[in-house]
């Protein structure tokens, strides 16, 4: 290839280990793997001796040690609790961190996931894997279908987006504000793009929150005290709003609320006045149907993890958020903010989801805070202990900055970025003839059949048995048939809003790839007449 290894990209043994153990768990749900699939347990078993190996090769105090043992103990009595293992998966990822840059984790994150998003979105839309999509009756639309994208559900999707993004601008270091503006219209305009497939509000919400928190922070050289204070009254103010909001309210705040949180106000107090409140969490009885759900992080942590691991998280939180606010770490806090706000619609900060970025950040400022410390502590505690010595041998390894592919992607967008206006007017004019000669050389499809379990829970709707030639004769005029199975035959009627949504999601991603193409062709153009 011609790529050669610098001489100076050394690091320690067990720093390896920490990013082979990040590239199993974090890179096993980017490729869309979930809980309950074989695959997705031996990752889960080979991420933790991962883990294990990185702990007992990093040289720790018996300080260091003694929390180890406490979170780790923690997590595991939770999990034998409540059968809930993503806090203890959690605290793997923080206290993995001693001797770990945070930055090569997060670049780590951002080339797994780039990859992973965009291989899968491709997948799914040749048809080379099966979507878990799901029909929805929006209020004013009518019955839409939502697209997974390759992901376990469409929220999801929009959520590893939001993941994604923040991983980029954390590593994004723009020249000037108007340049950080303009990644963030681009972002935008891609969360507008999956928003269109995966119809999660959540995720376009989340997604803005976090553009405008990262822009105002950017924009504010110095914050003023009240803006200071109520950055740190967000996160105590959403967790007590999260428990004690759907047990305060009444009426028509309730109903507003219960609306505008789609059923999750009459969900969570379902289980607030269901479930008992127990130091390590427990298993939940049976619910009246499966769309009962904790979709809010504060209160799954409260009650099904238990009132010990809720106290645990929120004072450590605390303390962390009050040092990036005291030392002004922007992009730290930027994500902070967007996971208060999303937390409130979102159970992925605690679950098994591997997402939440900021036990990256803790696990780093916590063995910072032990080490500045250490001077306080008996000299017991003070001993380095080190079990496996051969993670302090230094190894050699590629970066991948120095690949020529590499270079040549970041020279693209660098070029993209300076001559802005020039390439957005050029993907508008692309989008627009691509949209516009796609409308008017295909057909509209008129009904859309999807099988049972996506049309889930709406089994009420019209149905009907069909064969294998039905399929056909439905597909042969234009029609859309998802998910049909000679076993399950079943399959559910649906015209007007949903086949016409269909339609106009490949009119805009017919534009939309148009449009990057053009850009990518002129950009890389240039490049190959300089040289």
């Amino acid at each position: 290839m011609g790529e050669s290894i610098n001489a100076n990209n050394k690091i320690k043994a067990f720093e390896l280990f920490y990013y082979i153990y990040f590239l199993i768990l974090f890179g096993a749900r980017a490729i869309g793997f979930y809980d309950g699939q074989t695959i997705y347990n031996v990752l889960l078993l080979a991420g933790a001796a991962m883990f294990g190996i990185k702990i007992i090769s990093t040289r720790h105090t018996l300080a260091e040690c003694l929390i180890i043992i406490c979170f780790l103990g923690a997590g595991s009595i939770t999990y034998a609790c409540s059968g809930e293992k993503g806090l203890l998966i959690y605290f793997t990822m923080m206290l993995g961190m001693k001797g770990i840059n945070e930055k090569k984790v997060m670049r780590l994150g951002l080339y797994i996931l780039g990859i992973s998003y965009f291989v899968l979105y491709v997948l799914s839309m040749t048809g080379l894997i099966q979507e878990l999509n799901h029909m929805n009756n929006r209020s004013g639309f009518g019955y839409i279908m939502r697209h997974s994208l390759g992901y376990p559900y469409p929220n999801t999707t929009h959520t590893t987006l939001l993941i994604l993004i923040m991983l980029f601008f954390y590593l994004y270091k723009a020249e000037s504000f108007s340049k950080l503006v303009r990644a963030s219209l681009i972002a935008m305009l891609l969360s507008c793009f999956i928003y269109v497939y995966t119809v999660s509000l959540t995720g376009l919400i989340s997604i803005s929150i976090y553009l405008v928190a990262n822009l105002y922070l950017h924009a504010r050289k110095e914050r003023s005290k009240l803006e200071n204070a109520l950055i740190l009254m967000l996160f105590p103010a959403t967790v007590i709003f999260s428990i004690a909001g759907p047990l305060l309210a009444t009426g028509d705040a309730f109903e507003f609320m219960n609306k505008l949180l789609h059923k999750r106000y009459e969900y969570a107090l379902y289980f607030l006045t269901n479930e008992k409140i127990t130091p390590f969490g427990s298993y939940f009885g049976e619910t009246p149907t499966s769309w009962y759900m904790l979709d809010n992080s504060f209160l799954y942590l409260f009650l099904q993890l238990g009132i010990v691991s809720f106290i645990l998280i929120c004072s450590i939180y605390l303390v962390w958020i009050k040092y990036i606010v005291k030392n002004n770490k922007k992009p730290e806090l930027a994500i902070m903010i967007t996971f208060c706000f999303i937390g409130m619609s979102d159970p992925f900060l605690f679950n098994l989801s591997y997402k939440n970025l900021t036990f990256v950040f803790i696990g780093a400022w916590l063995y910072d805070t032990l080490s500045k410390k250490a001077e306080d502590f008996p000299e017991l505690l003070r001993k380095e202990i080190i079990l496996l010595p051969l993670g302090e041998k230094e190894i050699v390894v590629p970066d991948i900055a120095d690949f020529k592919l590499h270079k040549a992607f970041v020279k693209t967008i660098a070029h993209i970025s300076c001559n802005f206006l020039k390439f957005a007017l050029l993907f508008a004019v692309s989008f627009i003839l691509a949209s516009g000669i796609y409308y008017v050389s295909t057909t509209e499809p008129k009904v859309l059949y999807t099988n049972t379990e996506i049309a889930d829970p709406y089994f009420n709707h019209k149905n009907i048995e069909m064969t294998q030639a039905d399929v056909d004769a439905a597909l042969a005029k234009g029609d859309i048939v998802e998910g049909y199975h000679s076993s399950d035959p079943t399959m559910y009627i649906f015209k007007k809003t949903a086949p016409h949504m269909e339609y106009i999601r490949s009119v805009i991603t017919c534009g939309f790839f148009a449009g990057i193409i053009c850009v990518l062709i002129f950009s890389i153009g240039r490049f190959i007449r300089k040289r």
